[in-house]
């Protein structure tokens, strides 16, 4: 074959190569550009999405101070909560024509709708039963019924996670560089409702003016408990070193408001609640005073959402720039490829025809043969270190993208552990239990559940100081996980309560078990050597699947009520569940 030919089929491949290559390059960032405007539709869906959520809790307020008024109802109250009821369905049809409209698998839409329209249900029923209670007149209104009727109002809110949830997750799967302003957006949100739930468990008190039950005083700290493990998430999130001036200073106001002034509120609220129940204010003027505390916390998950929507669109942007300027290079790559093979023709070709000739003349031994003058060096270092770049800059991407994933995971692995004692959480325990719990049921295998909750552990606060709480319930910790065999599951499941499932064993295994765990406690040290002794006691309950069945939520209930019962019977003693009549 002759060498000019060869050039030809040499320059012919250079282009098919090229072209693939370009080609390549452009069929990723057209893939980074589709990428980054699904990413933008998802993020405007899942901001409708906690735009409903916003809106069912703010429904809250009004609903609550119409729930401590006389009838007749107040115009302005009246006003007040037919404008909120309002927001709240104009919120949900500009979600659900979202969600209708987007190019989703069917399975994914009717899911999506079908939530939706569950949530919708719900709304309109606690709404029933919110008018319900209106209805009647002010001293007819029980504690009981009102409470019913905010627990309704509050239901709502989990019945839209199977809507949010998956927005999120395909906005984060669309663009991953967009998962820590997405989990951040959700903890914020989280944290609004969360802030609402807390003052909705006030309502029922305020309007009838009487102390907090044992019931109402549970979940006021639970609530809080679970506040306050929101608001050391979102300080870990704001800690990363990208963050926009914007989200900061959200950040200041909910640090200065909702957790400054509205806390000195609810600390106020608290105390009366307490004591004899002489409030000062009526449910709907706590409202006024507790709600637009609030607010800066929405302003953060807007600020979040924000900077995840810039993000996404500086990401569009600069995909479509590469994806512009890969097809422009390829137009004039193919013009300089024409260039280059005429060049060759006449400045290697030519010269290596001379070359070829003096060859021949020295295999006849002939040495006047004259040689070409090289012209320029050899091109192929320049196309190495240009490939050798591209590796580079790949590799770098793909560290960056570990490093990604690995903070994610570090992220879902702290919500699911308590930060104090490093054992899992309430979420993390009820996920697990439950798996655990099917399984046994498969297999026939008992199952025990234990809940511990440390002795007067107020007091201990309140004489030698947090500080003294936290290493208590470190200690209690230390000696639960050293106790567990393989297969047991253990969590703090709020304030000094803590909870264990334990694997094939029956009722007077799991005493024996709750015995040895409540010596071990009593026995352990609590402060340092140099510190004042402090002895800590427990109380257990136990409920077993024998006799308790095996539902979670009935195994809770029921080693709840015998670890009560250990509490009255003395306490630092370990009690079984009684067993409940055929």
């Amino acid at each position: 074959m002759q060498l000019s030919r060869m050039l030809h089929l040499l320059g012919a491949l250079v282009l098919v190569a090229t072209m693939v290559l370009v080609g390549r390059l452009a069929t990723t960032e057209w893939q980074s550009v589709h990428k980054a405007s699904e990413s933008l539709r998802l993020l405007e869906q899942l901001r409708r999405g906690l735009v409903a959520v916003e809106m069912v809790s703010r429904e809250r307020g009004p609903t609550n101070g119409a729930l401590g008024d006389a009838l007749p109802m107040a115009q302005q109250r009246a006003q007040a909560l037919q404008e909120a009821r309002a927001r709240t369905d104009q919120a949900f049809e500009a979600l659900r024509q979202a969600v209708a409209a987007a190019p989703r698998s069917t399975a994914d839409g009717i899911h999506l709708v079908q939530s939706l329209q569950t949530a919708r249900s719900a709304l309109v029923q606690a709404r029933a039963d919110v008018d319900q209670v209106l209805a009647l007149p002010q001293a007819q209104r029980s504690a009981e019924a009102i409470r019913d009727a905010v627990q309704g109002m509050v239901a709502v809110v989990p019945l839209l996670s199977p809507v949010t949830n998956p927005l999120a997750s395909a906005a984060q799967h669309a663009y991953p560089a967009l998962g820590d302003d997405v989990q951040g957006a959700r903890l914020a949100a989280a944290l609004r409702e969360y802030a609402g739930l807390l003052g909705s468990h006030f309502t029922a008190a305020l309007v009838k003016a009487q102390p907090f039950s044992a019931a109402e005083r549970r979940a006021i700290d639970e609530t809080r408990g679970r506040i306050a493990q929101l608001r050391t998430l979102v300080e870990l999130r704001l800690q990363l070193p990208d963050e926009a001036q914007a989200v900061s200073q959200a950040w200041s106001t909910v640090e200065a408001r909702y957790f400054g002034v509205a806390q000195a509120l609810l600390g106020q609220v608290l105390a009366q609640g307490d004591g004899e129940g002489h409030y000062g204010l009526s449910a709907a003027e706590f409202a006024a005073l507790y709600v637009p505390e609030m607010n800066p916390i929405l302003a953060l998950r807007d600020a979040l959402l924000a900077q995840a929507r810039d993000r996404a669109q500086q990401e569009h942007q600069r995909a479509l720039r590469v994806l512009v300027w890969a097809l422009a290079g390829s137009g004039a790559l193919l013009l300089v490829l024409g260039g280059a093979l005429y060049v060759i023709q006449h400045r290697v070709l030519q010269p290596l025809a001379k070359t070829t000739r003096a060859l021949k003349a020295l295999a006849n031994n002939d040495l006047q043969a004259p040689l070409p003058v090289p012209l320029a060096d050899d091109e192929m270092s320049a196309v190495i270190g240009a490939v050798r770049a591209l590796q580079g800059q790949t590799r770098r991407r793909q560290d960056l993208e570990r490093e990604r994933d690995l903070l994610i995971e570090q992220l879902r692995e702290q919500s699911e552990t308590d930060y104090l004692t490093g054992l899992p959480n309430r979420r993390a325990f009820i996920t697990q239990a439950r798996t655990a719990l099917a399984q046994a049921t498969r297999y026939g295998v008992d199952m025990a559940v234990l809940v511990l909750d440390v002795d007067w552990f107020k007091q201990l606060n309140d004489s030698l100081g947090h500080a003294a709480g936290d290493k208590a319930l470190l200690a209690v910790a230390d000696v639960v996980r050293a106790e567990l065999r393989e297969g047991d599951l253990a969590a703090r499941f709020g304030g000094e309560e803590f909870v264990l499932l334990l694997s094939h064993c029956n009722r007077e295994q799991g005493l024996q078990f709750a015995n040895r765990l409540r010596e071990k406690v009593a026995a352990a040290q609590v402060m340092g050597v140099a510190d004042p002794e402090v002895r800590v006691t427990v109380s257990l309950g136990i409920a077993d699947s024998a006799h308790g069945g095996w539902g979670l939520d009935a195994l809770l209930s029921a080693a709840d009520a015998a670890m009560y019962q250990a509490k009255n019977a003395g306490r630092n003693r370990a009690v079984a569940a009684s067993v409940s009549p055929d």
